[in-house]
């Protein structure tokens, strides 16, 4: 059985980058993503947010990979599709550790 976190993924990470530009120290200390994710986070448009809908996985579950949300981040920053398909293959190996 597959499940569908698409939601909850874009959910959470509004609320997180609404936070953040609230109080980035704070929201970097509850997420746990430090201070350099939490301003690339601060800083993803509505439209860049939206791309997260076709994550299907959580990515909810506790991801010390920095590079890997710094990755995404990106990706979502400028774009760039390909790449996001690239760090969801990637997530789908954590998911399976």
């Amino acid at each position: 059985m597959t499940y569908d976190f698409s939601q909850i993924n874009l959910q959470y990470l509004i609320h997180a980058r609404d936070l953040t530009r609230q109080d980035p120290q704070l929201a970097a200390t509850l997420t746990g993503l430090g201070d350099d994710l939490a301003y690339m986070l601060a800083e993803l448009t509505p439209y860049q947010l939206s791309q997260i809908a076709q994550i299907k996985l959580p990515l909810l579950i506790p991801r010390q990979e920095t590079w890997w949300w710094s990755r995404l981040f990106a990706a979502l920053r400028e774009g760039r599709a390909e790449e996001l398909a690239t760090i969801m293959e990637h997530a789908t190996l954590f998911t399976v550790l």
